[in-house]
């Protein structure tokens, strides 16, 4: 018996082969929310990159829209429980459709996706829901914001990120369905971790000590709906990309 085990590519426990099933369908769920987890987290990494990559081709005329300490703040604080969700996305009906998926997880199509939809999706309404705030307050190119007109337009940017992070987690449930046809409640988890997320934004934006240490302040009015952009655009963004992708393999 143990020789047959060592030479076996599978050991049946339970000696019920339904079992077998189960197990190719947990493989399958596994690496599907593995490239889910990829997907969002690189795209969110666009978005912390951005700033500093306009700030350094700007020579410092565009001042720096997100600081170090922010960016941690949106790596640990809000970016993480939405990431876990993610892997704990079940198997749905479609998971067992078709052939194995046996390929790289960072592939041209996730790449694509990332570097090529979503990430510049929320990199752009980021950046200029930063520049609209710093417009509207007076600042013209290669001046220097006040204090204060700095802080709300760096709050602004990170309250972009953050209701970006918002559709982006929706989106990456699925590599080919958008919003609109996914189950709301198939996963809990991404709902307690996303109901969560608003209320750290909450605190990093609204608890005095822990805003100056970030350095940024709460958006003005036109900041908040500047920021909110980010969650049709991307939504949108990826509604189509999906669509277009579907007709072309149609």
């Amino acid at each position: 018996t143990d020789v047959a085990r060592e030479a076996a590519d599978l050991v049946l426990l339970d000696d019920h082969f339904a079992t077998i099933v189960t197990a190719v369908e947990l493989g399958r769920a596994t690496y599907a929310n593995i490239r889910r987890f990829l997907t969002y987290h690189l795209t969110d990494n666009v978005a912390e990159l951005t700033p500093f990559l306009v700030w350094a081709l700007s020579g410092g005329n565009v001042p720096l829209a997100l600081g170090v300490l922010q960016v941690l703040a949106l790596d640990i604080g809000t970016d993480l429980l939405p990431a876990l969700a993610l892997g704990a996305e079940p198997p749905n009906p479609r998971t067992m459709q078709g052939p194995a998926r046996t390929g790289a997880l960072l592939d041209r199509r996730l790449l694509g996706r990332v570097f090529g939809v979503l990430g510049p999706v929320q990199a752009t309404v980021e950046m200029a829901a930063f520049a609209g705030v710093l417009l509207l307050g007076g600042w013209t190119l290669g001046a220097t914001p006040s204090p204060g007109l700095l802080a709300a337009a760096s709050g602004t940017a990170f309250t972009a990120v953050v209701l970006g992070q918002f559709a982006n987690a929706l989106a990456c449930r699925s590599e080919t369905r958008w919003i609109g046809r996914l189950s709301w409640p198939g996963n809990p988890l991404l709902l307690w971790a996303l109901a969560a997320e608003a209320v750290v934004l909450l605190v990093f934006l609204g608890f005095p000590p822990l805003a100056d240490l970030l350095g940024g302040a709460f958006p003005p009015p036109a900041g908040w709906a500047l920021a909110a952009l980010a969650i049709p655009a991307i939504i949108g963004v990826d509604a189509l990309y999906k669509g277009l992708r579907a007709a072309r393999h149609r």
